[in-house]
């Protein structure tokens, strides 16, 4: 220290804490350069410092003023200190008996040596303390760089630790399976211990892939994500790849048994399958070393579309805007087999590239009993399958009324959401790792919401894509579609109602998703050429599930729609309140809540709008699969230029169908109606919001 004099006295200027010696004074305060200062006067003596002192704060914690009086220092009774450690300011906690605390690397804390063998913290003096102080700060700055490290080897020691435990439980689960199949166990026995075993591997973790990805790696050949092998992602390279890659594949995959192997694979020639619009299809059929009647020969594999001039945008549409559908597909398969609360064919092998987006998944053949041929081929016995149908064809193929076959599917899927909620499927750890998931709908920022509006195109873009459609159907193909498209009032009500819904998009999508009871876990089209279906022995219909891309959890009311928007109107509009019924019965039978009727069924109608918005979007594709000089004579939904797939896809059969569906439920059904109550009643009446206004929803110039 040293003391200061001026015309008004004495100024003692403290830069450091330090033990006041006879001094005395009257004032204490902080300079500009925050140090603290004392102004003494001769006439006073130390208690009277002291008493000058007593309750006022000592000055910043970094210069050890404890506060209580003349001297002592602000560690030396304990508690926190800050300790600068070259510009850094290291807290220190000090025990009033053993000192500062010291860390270790693995967490814990011990004490300085000298205090642990030599005299305590409370018996030394303040300067003493100090350097001790700094001593451990010091070594506590030094030993977090340390713990940095530490911390990471130790993760990844666990990590790998975890990794090998699950590597065991894997193979103790694969020898269990393995002794299942070599003693001739029941198929549901094998089943379920297969995906036992799939459900201890680590969740396979998809890395998204971008257009250009895709572009460049669709051709190059990578090991799959889930069991390592490379794989063959068409048939000529199947049968390139052979009977020894079946044989390996099938053992990963505990299919097969260890002893037993693939001896021939023969791809088919005659049956061609041209169904579909998010993958390639084909048929093979393999010879085993050891026959086993639990053992499927005959077998089907989906893989993408090759990258062809006609099939390219299908193909970066699936493994682009669409990922990780494909994974979720095999992944639905391989981990839930045993968990459905109906059939799905048998699985026996599949895997993915993140690297190319390219992916295999084989399964059993459905024996379908008109398969490759022209219509029915017989009276079928019972349990022989039915079909195989196609998408928006029921009114050509099915064998008895839609209603029976709906009303299957509508209890299916409702067993199936019943089933997760009552916690049959995946556990919810296991779910939200590998299958997809919506945004919490705890919190409307997840789906975009806002108060202008929240649709995917400027208001004055999207009512030129209506205007197009509006063309398209009420012009072009005129002749596919009511009668009322032509009316004005219909066009006006048309756009205003396809605005509006943009405009309110992302709340809406918010609101379907809000209420946990109204979501679940669900195919996401389960259209009928996406189940194959047989009688029994009393001509009950049933039925089991495929084409699983695209499976998770979501609106049930959604799922509802998506379930119909391929069927043929009539009856839909028909039945749709038996329908509901059916759906909310088995759904609460099966494990799920109870949810309200009539608000399941407006879900289901303000779903039909993001549908038809859907298809207003794919209005141009029409031209690419039909041309514009074809359209004038084409009069009939029969017509084999429209009717039939085009370059082995049934998109523009699927599109005319889903929005002449569309247009249908908006007119007949009043799904304008349903969207003006929801903004009266949940946006306006329970949310307590402003409806939008007419510039957010229709742009600058107000809509006519």
């Amino acid at each position: 220290f040293w003391l200061k004099h001026s015309q008004q006295g004495s100024s003692l200027l403290l830069p450091a804490p330090l033990a006041l010696r006879a001094m005395v004074g009257t004032s204490l305060w902080e300079n500009q350069r925050g140090e603290w200062c004392i102004r003494t006067k001769p006439a006073f003596g130390e208690k009277e410092v002291a008493r000058a002192l007593k309750g006022r704060a000592g000055g910043p914690s970094h210069l050890g003023w404890a506060g209580v009086g003349i001297g002592i220092w602000r560690g030396s009774r304990g508690g926190s200190v800050d300790i600068d450690v070259n510009g850094v300011l290291e807290a220190l906690d000090v025990d009033p008996v053993m000192g500062p605390k010291m860390m270790t690397v693995n967490g814990t804390t011990r004490w300085l040596q000298e205090i642990e063998t030599g005299r305590k913290w409370d018996k030394r003096d303040s300067a003493d303390q100090k350097v001790l102080a700094y001593k451990a700060a010091r070594a506590n700055v030094d030993m977090r760089g340390s713990m940095v490290e530490y911390h990471k080897q130790a993760a990844a020691r666990a990590e790998d630790e975890e990794r090998r435990g699950a590597e065991q439980k894997v193979n103790a689960l694969r020898r269990e399976l393995n002794d299942i199949l070599a003693i001739g166990g029941s198929e549901r026995s094998a089943t379920e211990a297969r995906c036992r075993m799939e459900l201890t591997r680590p969740p396979v973790l998809w890395k998204r892939v971008t257009r250009k990805q895709v572009l460049a790696g669709h051709a190059q050949r990578a090991p799959g994500l889930i069991y390592g092998l490379e794989f063959p992602f068409n048939e000529d390279l199947l049968a390139e790849f052979g009977a020894e890659w079946l044989t390996k594949a099938f053992h990963a995959a505990g299919t097969l048994e260890l002893s037993n192997r693939v001896r021939a694979v023969m791809l088919e020639t005659e049956i061609k399958i041209d169904a579909g619009n998010n993958a390639g299809k084909f048929l093979f059929e393999v010879v085993y070393e050891k026959p086993n009647p639990k053992l499927h020969t005959k077998l089907f594999a989906k893989v993408p579309f090759q990258m062809t001039k006609e099939t390219q945008s299908d193909r970066v549409s699936s493994s682009v805007m669409k990922q990780p559908m494909d994974l979720h597909e095999i992944n639905t398969y391989r981990l839930m087999e045993a968990s459905f609360p109906m059939q799905t064919p048998k699985y026996y092998f599949g895997d993915i590239s993140c690297e190319t987006s390219n992916f295999i998944l084989i399964t059993a053949r459905i024996p379908y009993a008109d398969i490759g041929a022209n219509g029915f081929t017989k009276t079928l016995q019972p349990f022989e399958v039915e079909g195989p149908y196609d998408k928006c064809k029921d009114s050509l193929q099915l064998r008895s009324p839609p209603k029976e076959y709906y009303m299957l599917l509508v209890k299916t899927s409702a067993k199936i959401a019943g089933f997760d909620k009552a916690g049959k499927m995946l556990s919810p750890a296991m779910m939200k790792a590998t299958m997809q998931a919506p945004p919490d709908g705890s919190d409307p920022a997840n789906f975009g919401c806002k108060d202008g509006n929240s649709g995917q195109f400027p208001p004055d873009v999207l009512k030129g894509h209506l205007q197009n459609c509006i063309t398209f159907v009420a012009e072009t193909a005129r002749p596919l579609f009511p009668d009322f498209v032509t009316e004005e009032s219909f066009q006006e009500k048309f756009i205003n109602t396809m605005m509006t819904w943009s405009a309110y998009s992302a709340e809406l999508q918010y609101y379907l998703h809000s209420d946990p009871a109204y979501v679940g876990l669900g195919h996401s089209n389960l259209n009928s050429d996406n189940a194959y279906f047989w009688r029994g022995d009393q001509g009950e219909l049933d039925c089991g599930i495929i084409d699983w891309g695209g499976f998770a959890s979501g609106s049930l009311g959604h799922k509802m729609w998506w379930c119909f928007n391929c069927s043929d109107f009539d009856q839909f509009r028909s039945f749709l309140d038996e329908y509901v019924d059916a759906f909310v019965a088995t759904y609460v039978e099966c494990g799920g809540p109870q949810v309200d009727k009539e608000t399941f069924k407006t879900h289901v109608l303000l779903t039909t709008l993001g549908n038809c918005m859907f298809m207003v979007l794919a209005v141009p594709d029409c031209f690419r699969m039909c041309a514009r000089k074809e359209w004038d004579s084409i009069t009939s939904r029969q017509d084999p230029r429209v009717a039939n797939n085009v370059n082995g896809k049934s998109t523009l059969r699927t599109t005319l169908h889903v929005l002449n569906n569309c247009i249908r439920v908006l007119e007949e059904m009043g799904s304008d109606e349903a969207l003006k109550t929801w903004i009266k009643e949940v946006w306006v009446g329970r949310w307590g919001k402003t409806p939008k206004s007419q510039a957010a929803i229709f742009g600058a110039v107000p809509h006519a």
